[in-house]
């Protein structure tokens, strides 16, 4: 892959891990959730530099794939067969990337969790000038679940719901909400404006 870099403008070649199965490389999952395996340094000036290139992510003991797809045109397809059971999901940027995987390595549904964002955004937009939230954990010892808000200014504010919502919202979305299977599904909060009115139909 031709990478310029941003502080001596020079291209060179790098070669990009642009297909992680976690199973097979565990060491991975770190360097995915610190970014350092999407650094690489320039030869000519010794910068570090972030390379944004497609991945996909496979996590085969807890059966779904995550794209970071930042190309335009369509996903590629899932190239094997069946992925019964699988959840496949696809994001633009670095940080939706790590937080999607952080969300089903934990066995949660991305889709509810959406959902609870979109509603927490706007309990904090009355007040702070959010431009990206984001899920943190699961606190296992309160139950709640911990996001972390991404302000204007670069500031980061820590906010929480607690988990008997998670378990509401998803009751619902189990319900009344299909997301159908064998293709790369775009769960983000612009889904979740349109599930949350699709929900309030229902209601």
């Amino acid at each position: 892959m031709m990478i310029e870099c941003p502080h001596c403008h020079m291209e060179t070649e790098h070669k990009v891990i642009d297909h992680i199965n976690i199973d097979r490389n565990p060491e991975l999952r770190a360097k995915v959730q610190d970014l350092s395996v999407f650094r690489v340094k320039c030869p000519n000036c010794g910068e570090t530099v972030l390379a944004v290139h497609p991945c996909l992510y496979h996590d085969m003991a807890n059966q779904f794939m995550v794209w970071l797809w930042t190309e335009d045109g369509q996903v590629p397809k899932a190239e094997f067969d069946p992925l019964a059971g699988y959840t496949l999901r696809v994001t633009d940027s670095l940080n939706t990337f790590r937080e999607k995987i952080n969300i089903l390595e934990r066995g949660l549904d991305d889709r509810t969790i959406e959902i609870m964002k979109l509603l927490l955004f706007a309990q904090l937009n009355r007040d702070l000038d959010v431009v990206e939230l984001l899920f943190h954990e699961l606190d296992e010892r309160t139950g709640d679940f911990r996001f972390v808000a991404v302000l204007s200014d670069g500031a980061e504010q820590y906010a929480a719901m607690p988990g008997a919502a998670y378990q509401r919202l998803h009751a619902d979305v189990e319900t009344y909400l299909y997301t159908p299977g064998g293709e790369f599904s775009r769960i983000d909060m612009t889904w979740a404006h349109q599930a949350l009115e699709l929900l309030h139909e229902m209601g």
